[in-house]
């Protein structure tokens, strides 16, 4: 339930607080007013989209901020667990939204994208308008209502994954059935790569070896000279000899008692250095041999490796990864006969399990229909339609290249069944129903959709105190009908709390909560006021819903009349 409701700078509005208890609550006022920026707010903190023209003029940002009942839900409050809120007994809702057009969202001060307030909306508040009763006139919403209102929608989802699942293997099948199509040009692909590949008879890190012989080859004699006089150098009496003989000194030295420090290890570890030295150089030196064939060699399969890397990857280890990769290709494709054989025999189960959960669902759609119907149908008479009658026209998604057979005919399986269906109406006795979305008129069309309404409340689970919103749902209606809806709205805020904008006086009347809003000037710009209204007050706003010029002691007794009738 919507407790307190706060907006800033939206429209003419600059600053609107309004305290909220539950029952029946309804705004009056003149056209124009702001009536419809209130219900703005309210599909603002419902996660609807932003426009930043609704910003009031001269302002860089709006504000909307609802406080509810934390609602009991476990899916609600699993919701509020997973976006890190911590609810409470309440939560407090808030949507800005910047002149640039940038929105922001919070829930009990925890940032939240819009998308988080369109998920917990529905467990606090529930806006019907005119948008949602064009919404009648689209028969493919028409299954939904009866799904909701039937308890059906558990079913529904286990018809969706068996679908689902279905649908899984049939375009993997298909993939399939399109690699055999391919298969032949793409296996003398792969023989070739593969074999290309092989004769090459690639080495892990053979690259680099012969990188480096390369370049021995290729200096072969600076090489040998470089080494040939560092060799001397290291040789003879200049090299390791000659520090053997200056550490034999210096150890002597020591003997003597003569402090030479660490000098003698360092020349002990400098003659081990230049043995080893004189072994490196030896090794070179064999190694240093020109080779003009070996060379060519070298040459000629290093320029081999890199046009298969080039081709195959970018490097030799790429080359070889490829190499895995096609092995495993070919294996998969000379195995898709037998893969097509065992998904051709898995769509068949699964295509079966799924026609057999949607023939079930569709058995229990029709009875849900027929109770959803009479339902609305016995509301309807209280609305001013008595001789309704309503029936949802039920019939399987026929399709001469549909996938799935059903009862002798090709059918369009999705994710909610088999059927497709279509509300049919007629109002006047002896007139056959015919399609509602096309003979309904915006009045019958208002009423039908506060009577399903009416009815789907009725058919969900409590689920705590909702705010029901009406906006428009007086379109096309007056005189006794007027009456008997707001006696209905009544009737439902005794269950929720119902916010409901309206221009009848018949309905006004009926509420225990009268909210009037009003456009004035204050320092030289227009600006909207909202107040609650009683007693004498409220007389004199229904005097001026009654219409009828001045307001005369009749009018005002018939405006007392209304309210007595509450």
């Amino acid at each position: 339930m919507l407790r307190e409701l706060e907006v800033r700078d939206l429209g003419i509005i600059e600053r609107v607080r309004l305290e909220l208890p539950a029952g029946f609550i309804v705004l009056t006022g003149e056209t124009g007013a702001g009536k419809s920026l209130l219900v703005q707010s309210l599909q603002l903190l419902a996660g609807e989209r932003a426009d930043a023209d609704q910003v009031r003029g001269g302002r860089d940002r709006l504000l909307v901020e609802g406080c509810f009942g934390a609602p009991p839900d476990e899916v609600a409050q699993e919701l509020l667990s997973q976006l890190g809120v911590n609810g409470g007994d309440e939560l407090v809702l808030r949507r800005e939204v910047s002149a640039a057009g940038r929105s922001r969202a919070w829930i009990n001060d925890v940032t939240v994208t819009v998308g988080a307030l369109q998920r917990l909306a529905p467990y606090l508040l529930a806006i019907h308008g005119q948008h949602e009763q064009r919404g009648l006139t689209d028969p493919s919403t028409h299954i939904a209502l009866v799904d909701t209102a039937g308890g059906l929608t558990g079913e529904c989802g286990r018809v969706g994954e068996a679908f689902a699942s279905w649908q899984e293997v049939r375009q993997r099948l298909e993939a399939q059935r399109r690699s055999l199509a391919t298969r032949r040009d793409r296996l003398d692909v792969i023989a070739f790569q593969a074999r290309e590949i092989d004769e090459a008879r690639l080495e892990a890190g053979e690259e680099e070896r012969l990188r480096e012989e390369r370049a021995f080859l290729q200096h072969a004699e600076r090489i040998g000279e470089l080494v040939g006089l560092a060799q001397g150098a290291l040789g003879g009496e200049g090299g390791a000899v000659a520090l053997a003989r200056a550490a034999r000194s210096v150890r002597e030295l020591q003997e003597l008692g003569i402090g030479v420090g660490e000098t003698a290890g360092d020349l002990e570890q400098a003659r081990v250095l230049a043995e080893e030295a004189e072994r490196v150089l030896l090794g070179l030196s064999d190694r240093v041999r020109p080779d003009p064939q070996r060379l060519e060699a070298i040459e000629g399969r290093l320029a081999l490796l890199e046009r298969l890397s080039r081709k195959y990857g970018g490097s030799l280890a790429a080359v070889l990864d490829h190499r895995a990769q096609l092995q495993a290709e070919r294996e998969q494709l000379e195995g898709v006969e037998d893969d097509i054989v065992r998904l051709e025999e898995e769509q068949r189960i699964l295509g079966d399990r799924y026609l057999e959960l949607a023939r079930a669902l569709s058995v229990r759609r029709a009875a849900a229909a027929q109770g959803f119907s009479a339902r609305v149908v016995e509301v309807l008479k209280g609305l001013g339609i008595p001789r309704a009658r309503l029936r949802l026209a039920l019939a399987r998604r026929v399709s001469p290249e549909g996938p799935l057979e059903a009862d002798g005919f090709r059918v369009e399986p999705a994710g909610d069944g088999i059927d497709v269906g279509e509300f049919e109406l007629s109002t006047n006795p002896g007139e056959e129903v015919r399609s509602m979305a096309r003979i309904a008129s915006g009045g019958e069309l208002s009423r039908i959709h506060l009577a399903m309404r009416t009815v789907l409340r009725d058919s969900l689970p409590r689920r705590g105190l909702l705010t029901l919103l009406f906006d428009e749902v007086d379109a096309g209606i007056g005189g006794n009908v007027a009456d008997e809806l707001g006696e209905l709205l009544a009737g439902l805020g005794t269950r929720d709390q119902v916010l409901v904008v309206t221009h009848l006086p018949q309905v006004a009347g009926r509420a225990s909560t009268h909210f009037v809003v009003r456009k004035e000037s204050a320092r030289g710009r227009t600006v909207t006021r909202v107040e609650g209204v009683a007693e004498e007050a409220r007389v004199e706003e229904l005097v001026r819903m009654l219409g009828g010029g001045a307001p005369t002691p009749a009018a005002r007794q018939h405006a007392r009349e209304l309210l007595r009738m509450t």
